[in-house]
């Protein structure tokens, strides 16, 4: 089976950044509209804090994306990075099953 290999993929919050910007809509206005704080909205555009079901579902209902959307972009971007500090690290030995004895 061949493996791709991935990108760097962008943060969910760099792309809400360029959706917010298209809209021409502040951070503290698009907050009120889908009712958080101003502090988390900015912690998620700013890649501070990471997209929670929560707001998954307040992003997709502003923004006509689909539920999951969002939180599959940060599943990517969460798998890529936890890749690169594998690398980094001693690799972990496959565990094998062993069979039991019946007696």
């Amino acid at each position: 089976m061949a493996t791709l290999k991935m990108h760097n993929p962008a943060s969910p919050g760099e792309l809400l950044s360029g959706w917010l910007k298209d809209l021409h809509m502040s951070v503290t206005l698009f907050a009120s509209h889908i009712g958080t704080s101003r502090v988390m909205l900015s912690r998620v555009v700013n890649g501070r804090s990471a997209i929670s079901a929560d707001m998954d579902l307040r992003l997709s209902e502003a923004l006509g994306t689909t539920p999951g959307h969002w939180l599959a972009l940060q599943q990517q971007r969460d798998l890529w990075t936890a890749q690169q500090l594998a690398k980094k690290r001693k690799r972990i030995k496959p565990l094998t099953p062993t069979l039991k004895s019946t007696s």
